[in-house]
């Protein structure tokens, strides 16, 4: 488990990004129908939920103190990490469209080239890799500038502003506004990431929290999380992103992970395949539905595994290129 002096990659943070991923995959298929099983679906989406605040709190976890330091180079170094592969992806994804829905062209104006830059449309899954980018150089700067107890306000008002604007709007006003208004790195994801600093920050408290106490406040966030759906889901096919609970479900599950104490060198092969899986699995979600077989808690099982997969190869093609480049380089210096 993370403490004071081991504040790095674990067996347990990676289990929670493998969790996350499955987190995302279930919302994504139930978000399709579940066939006959519409109530089932509703429970799976909402017990999903935890999954993109996790990876904003596992995100801001690993920020490091030099990077805190100069918001700037924070934002550069994750904006070269996730934005090469959020341009690449939304490319493949209009080609690919193009390719399999005859008549489809994208549009390309500059209206819509911003649009897609905030919500990632038509790979609207990665709305994530912009907002990261954008709630990372706000919850930074902010937190250089006006200290930590300043941001954590900022972002609960940002999130509870993200809530009336999302999944309470039509409970409190009757209207329902676009996703991209609240879903974004401007409310939704700043508070997540002011959580995974100051879970570092205070990992020593952490470490000496009970897990079953944890387990329970995880369990009860998760029930208030369905309980809450019920009331106000409606804009989205099944689940909701915004409340109270999601915020309590998202960090009391991260926290468990932090708690945890998992072996195993299968879970550092799985967590570093986690991103690329992300990437690619709304794309295989796409194929096994069309070709193998209907939105189920199969199509779950089968899109994790070809997501993972996937990560895999392609982590282990980028390590033995590296390990070609290293050894190249070697072999040069000593023939010079």
């Amino acid at each position: 488990m993370p403490t004071a002096t081991t504040p790095t990659r674990n067996a347990s943070l990676d289990a929670l990004r493998v969790l996350s991923l499955l987190g995302i995959v279930s919302l994504h298929v139930a978000g399709g129908g579940f066939a006959g099983m519409k109530p089932i679906g509703f429970v799976v989406d909402e017990l999903s939920r935890f999954a993109v605040p996790v990876f904003f709190i596992l995100s801001a976890y690993f920020w490091k103190a030099e990077e805190l330091a100069s918001p700037l180079r924070l934002t550069r170094r994750l904006a070269w990490r996730v934005l090469v592969p959020f341009v690449l992806w939304v490319a493949i994804t209009m080609v690919w469209r193009m390719v399999t829905q005859p008549g489809y062209q994208p549009d390309l104006s500059p209206a819509s080239l911003v649009f897609i830059a905030w919500t990632g449309e038509p790979a609207f899954h990665l709305w994530f890799l912009p907002a990261l980018v954008v709630g990372a150089a706000l919850v930074a700067t902010s937190g250089k500038y006006f200290g930590w107890v300043f941001t954590l306000g900022l972002a609960l008002f940002l999130f509870v502003l993200g809530t009336t604007l999302g999944s309470y709007a039509r409970l409190l006003s009757g209207e329902s506004f676009p996703f991209w208004l609240d879903r974004n790195g401007l409310l939704f994801a700043p508070i997540f990431l002011v959580v995974g600093v100051l879970l570092r920050r205070y990992r020593d408290r952490i470490a000496a929290l009970s897990i079953p106490a944890v387990l329970a406040a995880a369990a009860l966030f998760a029930a208030l999380q369905v309980v809450e759906g019920y009331f106000v889901v409606g804009r989205y096919p099944m689940g909701h992103d915004y409340s109270l609970a999601t915020l309590g479900y998202g960090t009391a599950v991260a926290i468990l992970f932090m708690r945890l104490e998992l072996r195993g060198s299968w879970w550092s092969l799985l967590g570093r395949a986690t991103f690329t899986a992300y990437l690619v699995h709304l794309l295989i979600l796409g194929l096994i539905v069309d070709h193998v077989t209907r939105y189920s808690p199969l199509v779950i099982i089968l899109t994790l595994t070809a997501s993972l997969a996937i990560g895999v190869v392609w982590q282990a093609a980028v390590a033995a290129l590296r390990r070609k480049r290293v050894g190249g380089a070697a072999t040069q210096r000593g023939t010079s």
